[in-house]
């Protein structure tokens, strides 16, 4: 267990460019050979995009419920549309 969580660290690590040079050559190296491992990296980097796909997600949802909530408001809504008309 220990082992798998110091490769998810190792893993993070690279796709956050935090390793040095040389880590960095021996974790590419590594990825190279062994198709387990890059088939991890690969996971992780999988996990990461979906995270960030679904964090955007709901960060333009509560944008649109703030701009729904403000537009709602009789003076705000008329003032934006002064200043773009």
């Amino acid at each position: 267990m220990r082992s798998e969580l110091n490769e998810l660290l190792l893993i993070e690590q690279w796709l956050h460019h935090q390793l040095s040079e040389t880590e960095a050559e021996a974790f590419e190296t590594r990825l190279l050979l062994d198709e387990d491992f890059a088939e991890n990296v690969e996971a992780q980097r999988n996990g990461y995009r979906l995270i960030r796909h679904y964090a955007m997600a709901a960060e333009r949802s509560s944008f649109e419920t703030i701009f729904r909530l403000l537009m709602a408001e009789v003076n705000f809504a008329h003032q934006i549309n002064n200043i773009f008309t």
